[in-house]
């Protein structure tokens, strides 16, 4: 039953994906197309970090995760996060750029493509790299995220 008041009393995160389903994923299921596999993920960065080291400081409170200045290249965004105090050093990084695409991309057949998604865990940072769809970036996609890196962290025992 729908509340008289038209409230649904929704938490932070229920509210992100009504957002994101009504903004993007509607038109998707509808249409078969929508604006978010078109998009440049760039746009999303800022609202998907700041979903992201929420999920992640409400566990890690003491050393909370912040967002670094993120790296990108044709088809390709990588966003790093540090807990506590991070600088990267970014000297030489086009020289990844195709090591990065043989990573994220398999083309398995004439007509079917692999596309992955890559966490890589080095000290204190975490790097996420992803396709530049906006797809990637979405605030949704941030809350699975924080719960696969929750889990990994929780695993490796930190």
């Amino acid at each position: 039953m729908y509340p008289d008041d038209g409230s649904l009393d929704l938490s932070a995160n229920e509210q992100i994906l009504v957002d994101d389903v009504v903004r993007y994923w509607r038109d998707f299921v509808r249409t078969g197309s929508s604006d978010v596999m078109k998009l440049d993920g760039r746009q999303g960065l800022p609202g998907f970090a700041e979903s992201f080291t929420a999920q992640i400081n409400t566990v890690y409170q003491a050393t909370p995760l912040s967002a670094l200045a993120p790296q990108s290249w044709p088809g390709i965004i990588c966003q790093p996060f540090a807990f506590g105090v991070g600088k990267i050093d970014w000297t030489g990084v086009d020289q990844l750029r195709g090591r990065l695409d043989n990573l994220l991309r398999e083309q398995r057949g004439s007509s079917i493509t692999v596309t992955r998604i890559a966490r890589i865990y080095d000290g204190n940072f975490v790097f996420l790299l992803k396709p530049d769809r906006l797809r990637y970036w979405l605030r949704s996609i941030a809350l699975r995220d924080a719960d696969d890196v929750l889990a990994d962290l929780r695993a490796q025992g930190f």
